[in-house]
């Protein structure tokens, strides 16, 4: 279980019945962003619920986490993520706000959803927008608003690669599958072809990949999207291995260089 409060700013205590409805579906949304991203599972492991609603100059809504129910046997025992969701979910606005970085975990979408929430500052009542959990606070002001327009738009491409965990394929609109980066656990946004790659994407759903093609960047030279050309499995059990027996007796080994050249090329890399 975990509590957000999320916090509504304006002056007079008063804004339009659509900015609150608004704010409140971009703020779920960002909530139920991170629980994909964390727990691996596309519709999260998480229900929020409202616990209360208040007012004393800013209206307040205060969110509560709970674990879904299943009746499968093996989600019986499913970890409660709630706290690690508010957490990096302050942690991902405050991110931006403050340091005009892409954050861990949120993907191309989610960042343009937070650009959708700062974007009704200044209207109708509302002046910002403040998160707080376990005595944390992020408050998401204009500035926010300034940063994601430098942070979305691409400002160059290449040829590449990003190796990572394969999560969230989505066929709505433009066929597209999300991959974690191995290091960063920052979201890479992979589209591509469904006639031909959608039997081997859902075979790799869930495994540590390497995505190659086209690398679309932004300021910062983060790679927000993938055109997806080469999709190929990591094989974490021979990833970091030392060379067998037979492959230590084969007569090029003495010539062959340092050990980690040797086992690239031994291994086709």
């Amino acid at each position: 279980m975990a509590d957000l409060d999320f916090e509504i700013k304006s002056p007079t205590g008063e804004v339009s019945a659509a900015i609150f409805k608004t704010a409140y579906s971009h703020a779920l949304w960002l909530l139920e962003e991170y629980d994909s991203a964390m727990s691996g599972k596309p519709r999260g492991v998480l229900r929020w619920f409202v616990r209360k609603l208040s007012s004393d100059g800013s209206l307040h809504v205060a969110f509560r986490s709970a674990v879904k129910f299943s009746r499968r046997r093996k989600d019986k025992d499913q970890a409660d993520i709630g706290p690690k969701v508010t957490s990096s979910l302050l942690s991902g606005l405050d991110d931006i706000e403050t340091r005009c970085v892409t954050p861990p975990y949120l993907s191309e979408m989610g960042l343009e959803k937070a650009g959708e929430l700062t974007k009704l500052i200044g209207r109708d009542g509302a002046t910002g927008f403040r998160f707080q959990a376990d005595d944390r606070v992020v408050d998401v002001t204009e500035q926010s608003s300034q940063n994601i327009r430098k942070l979305l738009p691409i400002r160059r491409t290449s040829i590449g690669s990003v190796e990572g965990r394969l999560e969230a394929i989505n066929l709505h609109h433009k066929p597209r599958f999300i991959v974690y980066h191995a290091i960063t656990r920052k979201a890479v946004t992979c589209h591509f072809v469904a006639e031909e790659s959608m039997n081997w994407v859902k075979e790799l759903l869930g495994r540590r990949v390497v995505v190659s093609g086209k690398l679309h960047k932004n300021v910062n030279g983060d790679t927000l999207r993938v055109t997806l050309e080469k999709l190929a499995p990591v094989d974490e059990r021979n990833r970091f291995a030392l060379p067998s027996d037979e492959e230590l007796e084969d007569p090029d080994f003495a010539n062959a260089g340092s050990t980690e050249e040797y086992i690239r090329r031994i291994r086709g890399g």
